[in-house]
């Protein structure tokens, strides 16, 4: 096989290419749906903002190499068919044929053909499918694990197309496979919560490179929103001008000022 992913993976996203594909998926999810129990038990919050059917984008939190799995699970189980864009290595041996036979999209990082993903991702949109997007581009580095700020791929794939985008967050994997763990420990009760945030309509942002900028900033604010709901944690103030939230004073700096009010405050 090429070293190169993509010169041996032309994806057809045609109607029935897409029903077969969603078969073979279905085919694919029903042992790893019992292989994960082990890891949890997947709860979803917020179905409400997840349409019926595509085409939609999921721009997803990344803080763990098996939320693939988790996200990709529960869309499936609401009637979904993710088409993950994925890093190119992953697109080798055994593993690399399932993924091209279930219709993921290769990423090839630094590389001249970069673009074909995103060229791909439109077609299966334009197919009515669900594309999933990890806005970060890699797992975050946060040392609190918030999101890090999106690269321009999602902002600019909703921009072309004008499909929403839905903001998804999970919390639970920290428990069954915590950073620095070799392998996942047994955790069959512990809830793998995914939540699906309010779809962010892209037509409202404009168009140009501002308009992909804010549209990038306003979808990490989302994903961290519906993370801080999970959490049970205030929202982090870097993400709330994004989100149109007003600042949120600390109450130290606001004691701080009602012991020592300015002159036009004493006034």
């Amino acid at each position: 096989m090429s070293g190169d992913p993509q010169a041996a993976h032309r994806i057809d996203f045609s109607a029935a290419s897409l029903r077969s594909m969603s078969r073979a998926g279905s085919a694919v999810a029903a042992p790893v749906r019992v292989l994960f129990r082990a890891c949890g038990r997947i709860v979803e919050e917020g179905t409400e903002h997840l349409p019926a059917h595509g085409p939609v984008i999921i721009a997803a939190y990344h803080a763990n190499y098996l939320d693939p799995i988790l996200v990709g699970l529960a869309l499936k189980g609401r009637g979904h068919m993710p088409h993950y864009l994925a890093k190119s290595q992953l697109f080798t041996g055994a593993l690399g044929a399932v993924l091209r036979r279930i219709g993921q999209i290769p990423v090839l990082r630094g590389s001249a053909r970069a673009g074909d993903s995103l060229v791909y991702a439109r077609q299966a949109l334009e197919a009515g499918a669900t594309v999933v997007i990890y806005p970060q581009g890699t797992l975050t580095k946060d040392p609190e694990l918030w999101p890090q700020p999106a690269r321009s791929g999602a902002a600019r794939l909703a921009l072309q197309t004008g499909v929403p985008v839905v903001p998804v967050a999970h919390w639970g994997l920290e428990t069954s496979y915590p950073r620095g763990a070799k392998v996942p420990k047994p955790a069959p009760r512990q809830p793998l919560t995914v939540r699906y945030g309010a779809p962010i309509d892209p037509r409202g942002f404009g168009t140009g490179p501002a308009a992909m900028t804010a549209l990038s900033h306003r979808i990490t604010a989302a994903i961290a929103a519906e993370l801080a709901q999970l959490r049970g944690l205030p929202l982090p103030e870097r993400y709330r001008a994004d989100l149109g939230e007003p600042a949120q004073h600390e109450p130290a700096a606001d004691a701080a000022r009602d012991a020592n009010p300015t002159d036009e405050e004493a006034r």
